[in-house]
């Protein structure tokens, strides 16, 4: 029962107040502004991350990359 109370303590209370904060709000439109959806589970659910794993592929792949030390 005191774990139920706690956390509808800190997710009715204490979360709220803290999106309230100046540095929590800023960070929250920078997210809004890049079209991130920080509930997203994972990072591929974000629509951009295809052409970032394209682009990432591209560069391990490539006969210059330093990452298989060529």
């Amino acid at each position: 029962m005191i774990a139920v109370v706690a956390i509808a303590a800190c997710w009715g209370f204490v979360l709220p107040k803290l999106a309230q904060l100046q540095s929590v709000r800023d960070r929250i439109d920078r997210f809004e502004q890049a079209g991130i959806n920080p509930s997203a589970v994972f990072y591929t659910d974000h629509p951009k991350m295809a052409e970032i794993e394209r682009r990432i592929d591209s560069v391990v792949n490539s006969e210059q990359s330093s990452f298989w030390g060529q």
